[in-house]
């Protein structure tokens, strides 16, 4: 064997090794995110999907091939009305959230110019987060009670000449406090957004003329899109799902999809449909999600 033959096979041999410590450091790597996919979403959601193609005899799971439950839930009432229930009251508190949130994160984004200032704002938005949920709920059912400041303010101010009921065990009540809970969702995804169109993009629009409106409606508006649509994302999924307050503020009228869930688990004992509508639930936020990317999508383009 020639020197150079030596030397090239030396170089062969070596680059192969480096190809195999290459994807021995990748499968290090890859190996926690993958075994976390696997452990926390792709095993439960194998197990939902496997209970939910079942049924329950006499209290008993019984393993099966079926689609009934999933033709229940959109035959059988009441699960597709509250499902409807559900989402209509997601939607609207996505939509409240938004039109509350994004004053505020533009103030703290164009308006604020200290560091300290809008750190403390952003403070301010995230420190309600600190306390308890029920602690907010019930905070929201003391002001719309009866007995509580809302009615005692409208009377006291002469509107009213007793308590007003109407405040209280709707989905009124419902909507105004899963929006007074999920709002600092909306107001970060939105800031965060806002935070970073460029100062030089504004000012070069400035320059060429363009007054406060157009600016807003051409370029801070298209491109505040994204972090709108996350955190009408996050705040439909978490409303949608709740549970909580339709108990303290929904009434028997309120229900949502959750509580009949909880049912099912608790008092019917019907694992199979109630994974059926977990499942359908999941599907939904999988078509929610897919559809705000294209909404996303289109909308950068027009812009």
């Amino acid at each position: 064997m020639t020197s150079s033959a030596y030397v090239a096979g030396q170089g062969q041999a070596g680059a192969r090794s480096a190809r195999r410590l290459e994807r021995r450091r990748l499968l290090f790597w890859l190996l926690p995110p993958v075994a976390w996919f696997t452990v926390f979403m792709l095993i439960p959601y194998g197990m939902l999907l496997y209970t939910s193609l079942g049924h329950v005899d006499d209290m008993r799971f019984i393993p099966g091939f079926s689609f009934d439950n999933f033709i229940r839930v959109f035959t059988v009432d009441p699960y597709l009305g509250v499902i409807i229930k559900s989402a209509r009251i997601g939607v609207m508190t996505a939509i409240l959230s938004a039109i509350v949130a994004y004053p505020l994160a533009f103030y703290i984004a164009f308006h604020v110019r200290s560091a300290r200032a809008k750190f403390l704002l952003y403070l301010l938005v995230i420190v309600p987060w600190w306390a308890s949920y029920l602690v907010k709920a019930y905070a929201w059912k003391t002001i719309l009670g009866s007995g509580g400041i809302l009615n005692a303010t409208l009377q006291g101010i002469g509107l009213t000449d007793g308590p007003v009921r109407l405040f209280l065990y709707n989905e009124f009540s419902v909507v105004l406090t899963l929006t007074y809970i999920f709002t600092p969702f909306a107001v970060l995804s939105i800031y965060a957004q806002l935070e970073r169109i460029p100062t030089s993009l504004i000012e070069a629009a400035r320059n060429l003329g363009a007054d406060g409106w157009t600016i807003f409606r051409r370029i801070i508006l298209p491109i505040s899109v994204p972090g709108m649509v996350a955190g009408a994302i996050i705040t439909f999924s978490l409303a949608f799902g709740d549970f909580v307050a339709p108990v303290l503020v929904g009434g028997p009228d309120s229900v949502m999809i959750s509580n009949v869930v909880i049912n099912l688990l608790g008092v019917a004992f019907d694992w199979p449909m109630a994974a059926a509508i977990g499942v359908v639930i999941i599907a939904l936020g999988l078509l929610l999600i897919s559809a705000s990317g294209w909404l996303e999508e289109k909308t950068q383009t027009r812009f």
